[in-house]
């Protein structure tokens, strides 16, 4: 299959430990070598770190018009179905800033009925059945892939990666999507985190 770019996501249960580990670093690897070139940067003065949903992707929070908090709670809207903006529409990656989005985890089925604590008062969470089908990125005007969701669920644990890695570059435009695929008659919220990583320079978010 040489030259075809392979997009697709894959069941974490279909893939061997080194092969996940092998899509990691190669996505790693990557995006640090673009960084390291676009910044005029050593590799020794480059961080790899956790993508953080709001401070570097501007994504979902719950129950609250601007998106302030650090987690991968989606609330999802009560009477919508079909593709929603979970980034903003005119959003773009910060200065020295650079993304790499490398799978997805659906942990919809172990968040259960309890009503969320803090900012959460009147919705609760869902019934415990996946309501995210697709997800879809879009970087720099041009969808770059569309993720099945839904082919995760003929496993305990809807875990998936990808073989081709999305880079979000600095300064660049990007819009990340989800389907929802049910209306419910309520806010409810669900847990549907992007599997990836920032690549930045040190100090400029932590020194390790």
């Amino acid at each position: 299959m040489s030259g075809i770019a392979l997009t697709h996501i894959i069941p974490i249960q279909e893939l061997t430990p080194g092969q996940v580990g092998k899509i990691r670093n190669d996505a790693i690897e990557g995006t640090v070598a673009m960084a390291s070139k676009e910044l005029n940067l050593p590799r020794e003065r480059l961080v790899v770190r956790d993508v953080r949903p709001v401070a570097d992707l501007a994504m979902y929070s719950i129950l609250t018009t601007a998106s302030t908090v650090e987690w991968w709670y989606y609330s999802l809207t009560a009477d919508a179905v079909g593709w929603t903006a979970v980034s903003p529409t005119t959003g773009t990656m910060g200065d020295n800033k650079f993304v790499c989005l490398f799978g997805i985890r659906d942990l919809s089925t172990h968040v259960g009925h309890s009503s969320m604590a803090a900012t959460a008062t009147t919705a609760s969470r869902n019934d415990g059945w996946p309501v995210i089908s697709m997800v879809k990125l879009n970087v720099g005007g041009s969808d770059k892939v569309t993720w099945d969701a839904c082919g995760l669920r003929g496993y305990a644990d809807h875990v998936g990666f990808t073989p081709s890695a999305v880079i979000i570059p600095q300064n660049t435009s990007f819009v990340i999507y989800y389907y929802q695929e049910e209306k419910n008659s309520t806010a409810l919220i669900t847990f549907f985190q992007l599997i990836g990583v920032t690549v930045e320079p040190r100090g400029l978010t932590i020194s390790p």
